[in-house]
């Protein structure tokens, strides 16, 4: 008992720091105590009960157990969507995300960001701290030795480099040191053997240290344990920087969808667009992102509405707030992402932040898969009639969105004089300020009639739509050396979302409506089991922000079935309400898309009877992606049982081969009689602990017909004849065992066979 406890606080010393090195910040060493305390109580149950029934069920509980205890997932865990209770699932989900994280995420990785990843370390020192102190328990010298020096060299292969404050040579000493004090408190009848096995690890040891020291070595290729392709790994994470910047060339969707996110909105299943960003400045040709940004400084949440100036006051209230709670799949990108107008984000990192004016929130170090963060939205819900009430009355700060070109900013919607004001800025012969004059007289034919800021961005809404006669089209003409978006209204007409949603909030600028180009993602495809919105790259999109006073930004969507927004103000939308629009008393395109449409009643579905392009999916648009989820799922837990079932038959093999490496004959012969009571143990024939030789031989010859004699009888003789045959006896000994097993599993059926090689009976033989 007394060397048992010393040798695993020992094991539990050099493991211990040496996964915890491997995040940043570390996990505190309280979080690992309890990992060390289940392990022990392994150790002791494993090692010391005698009954077999016991011993599993004792281990099994302690293994969940500490589970449990490293993801924080608590035994009654309440899945907070569906009401079920459900512990497994949860488990099950935290450690495939966190071994897929260890392919994708630098090491030293961020705790905080990536705590399931933190859970497997956690799990990792419990395993080899368990798997340690039985083997000790057990009183097998090399096979706890090799354990200890696998469970403290492992996670410094880590990363090319050794972590940042590691000691290298510190650890390889005491590393070495507790390696020979194990096969010398464990195995001194054993001299001869041990002294190989320590020149063993002492090579071993050495060679480490001179990997991970000299810059002679590719330590990538030969370290980078998680570059080995080991499961089939989803598609490389997908880049979507091309949407926040403007690009008219054409776009090409791959063949099969990635889920970049995913995102569970607890109070509702509206349909939500995602935003990264925004595209504030057209330069004349394009649109781009201009964000003036905060120092970076770490903070737990962030509170957008202390830094966003055009936030409405009813955004203060958080009765009107959305929460969305976003996990990060296969995003390349530093813009966290949530539903426009946000007010406060939990980045979920330790990593600093940065705020920039517009309510976007940057993470300089990037996102990484499997982070998970917090976003809440100021998302109201407003129809035609009080949006169409409202007067085009803007702050100064707002000007910036009425920059119809570099330097030249159009008069605000209704101003005294403003067609005077618009002629002398067009009359300018110069060929861009001539090439979007063209798209400004596009522009006032398409509201014609329009008396609000709201009845031009609706009525330019249905007119891209349907009443302008646009295409979607991915791969549209090309535009020469024209401005691509007057070219796209008044001659090509096809195009896609960044050429509709470019050219709506260009076209509002020219009419005096302040707006903005958003980026980001669709809604997406939506699970009522799950509560759970899942997006794909194929969601990437583009659409249109209008300022309105008291309600601040809100979007709008010109791109033919593309999107379905949840706002009954948009005609974008099914909610739209056509008998209100018409209440209105304007006559515009918007009308005239309607009659087109033939639509006479509020809501019915209207947009996915009239868009040419309908999005794919059970809700929102662009594409599914929650078959291919479900398939993502199975695949790595399938990976993990298969991983489970080669680490218990090497194992035993590797067992197997240590207990029958014996030089002296006595030695040996005991090996070869445990090893066929092992045997019978997997396959569930119990053995008497008080049996003899003659005896098991008996048993086998009774049970499987096989003759044991020749066996028995070589085992006799290794154990009592003189040195000079027992050697030959002992040869003769292993010969006999494989015979003796070959004839066994000859008597087996395969479903026997695999049990048996399944079964961990054996080790306690």
């Amino acid at each position: 008992m007394a060397r048992t406890l010393v040798l695993f606080a020992l094991a539990a010393a050099l493991i211990t720091p040496a996964w915890l090195a491997v995040a940043e910040p570390a996990p505190r060493g309280s979080e690992a105590l309890p990992m060390l305390a289940l392990a022990l109580a392994a150790t002791l149950v494993v090692g010391f009960v005698r009954r077999l029934a016991v011993r599993a069920l004792a281990f099994a509980a302690l293994t969940v157990g500490a589970a449990s205890s490293a993801f924080g997932i608590p035994l009654t865990d309440a899945r907070p969507f569906d009401g079920e209770h459900d512990f497994v699932g949860p488990l099950l989900a935290a450690v495939r995300d966190g071994f897929r994280d260890f392919y994708e995420v630098r090491i030293p990785f961020d705790a905080v960001a990536h705590w399931q990843m933190g859970g497997l370390v956690l799990l990792a020192v419990f395993g080899f701290a368990t798997a340690t102190g039985v083997l000790v328990a057990a009183r097998r010298p090399l096979a706890a030795a090799s354990t200890l020096l696998v469970g403290v060299a492992w996670p410094a292969t880590m990363a090319a480099t050794w972590v940042p404050g590691a000691r290298p040579l510190v650890t390889g000493a005491a590393t070495l040191v507790a390696f020979l004090a194990f096969l010398f408190v464990l195995g001194r009848e054993q001299l001869r053997g041990a002294a190989q096995a320590a020149v063993f690890g002492t090579v071993l040891v050495v060679a480490a240290l001179l990997a991970a020291t000299s810059d002679a070595v590719a330590k990538p290729a030969f370290l980078q344990w998680e570059q080995w392709d080991l499961y089939d790994r989803p598609s490389p994470p997908v880049s979507v920087r091309y949407v926040w910047e403007s690009n008219y060339d054409g776009i090409v969707f791959p063949k099969e969808p990635t889920v970049v996110l995913k995102v569970r909105v607890p109070s509702t299943s509206r349909s939500l667009y995602w935003r990264a960003t925004t595209l504030d400045e057209y330069n004349g040709w394009t649109w781009d992102e201009s964000l003036e940004l905060s120092d970076p400084s770490p903070a737990e949440a962030v509170e957008v509405n202390e830094l966003d100036a055009m936030l409405p006051r009813e955004a203060r209230n958080e009765d009107g707030w959305v929460r969305q709670d976003v996990t990060v799949e296969a995003l390349e990108d530093n813009h966290l992402i949530g539903s426009a107008q946000p007010v406060k984000w939990e980045p979920g990192a330790s990593a600093p932040a940065q705020v920039a004016d517009n309510g976007v929130v940057l993470l300089p170090q990037g996102l990484s898969r499997g982070q998970r963060y917090s976003v809440w939205s100021y998302v109201p819900r407003l129809r035609a009639r009080a949006l169409a009430r409202l007067p085009a009355e803007y702050p100064e700060s707002l000007s910036r969105y009425l920059e119809i070109l570099p330097g030249i900013e159009a008069p605000s919607f209704g101003a005294p004089g403003r067609e005077m004001q618009m002629r002398a800025v067009l009359g300018n012969r110069f060929g861009t300020i001539q090439d979007h004059a063209a798209l400004y007289r596009e522009a006032r034919r398409a509201v014609r009639g329009a008396e609000s800021p709201y009845e031009v961005a609706a009525a330019l809404e249905a007119w891209f739509r349907g009443g302008g006669d646009f295409l979607y089209n991915e791969t549209p003409r090309s535009f020469g050396t024209t401005a691509p978006l007057p070219f796209f209204v008044t001659e090509s007409k096809q195009g896609y979302c960044q050429n509709f949603a470019g050219a709506m909030a260009l076209m509002l600028r020219f009419l005096g409506v302040p707006a903005r180009v958003a980026a980001g993602f669709t809604s997406g495809d939506y699970s009522d089991e799950k509560g759970e919105w899942t997006v794909t790259d194929r969601n990437a999109h583009t659409w249109v922000e209008v300022y309105f006073p008291g309600h601040g930004w809100l979007p709008f969507d010109p791109t033919p079935g593309r999107g379905v927004l949840s706002a009954p103000y948009s005609v974008a939308s099914p909610d739209f309400d056509p008998r209100a629009a018409a209440a209105l008393g304007f006559r515009s395109e918007l009308m005239d898309y309607l009659d087109l449409q033939g639509v006479d009643g509020p809501g019915q579905g209207a947009l996915e009877a009239r868009d040419p392009f309908p999005a794919a999916g059970s809700r929102g648009g662009g594409g599914g992606g929650a078959a291919d989820a479900g398939r993502t799922v199975l695949v790595p837990v399938l990976l993990i049982l298969a991983l489970a079932v080669v680490a218990v038959v090497a194992g035993k093999a590797l067992y197997r081969g240590l207990r029958l490496a014996r030089r002296d004959p006595r030695a040996l012969a005991t090996a070869c009689r445990r090893d066929l009571v092992g045997f019978l143990l997997d396959q569930r024939v119990p053995v008497p602990a008080s049996a003899t030789l003659g005896e098991l031989g008996d048993l086998v010859q009774r049970r499987f017909g096989v003759d044991a004699r020749p066996f028995v009888g070589q085992v006799n003789a290794a154990r009592f004849a003189p040195p000079a045959t027992g050697e030959r006896a002992a040869r003769r000994t292993r010969r006999e065992l494989g015979r003796v097993r070959r004839g066994l599993r000859g008597q087996l059926s395969l479903a026997s066979r695999v049990r048996g090689a399944l079964s961990l009976r054996s080790l306690a033989a």
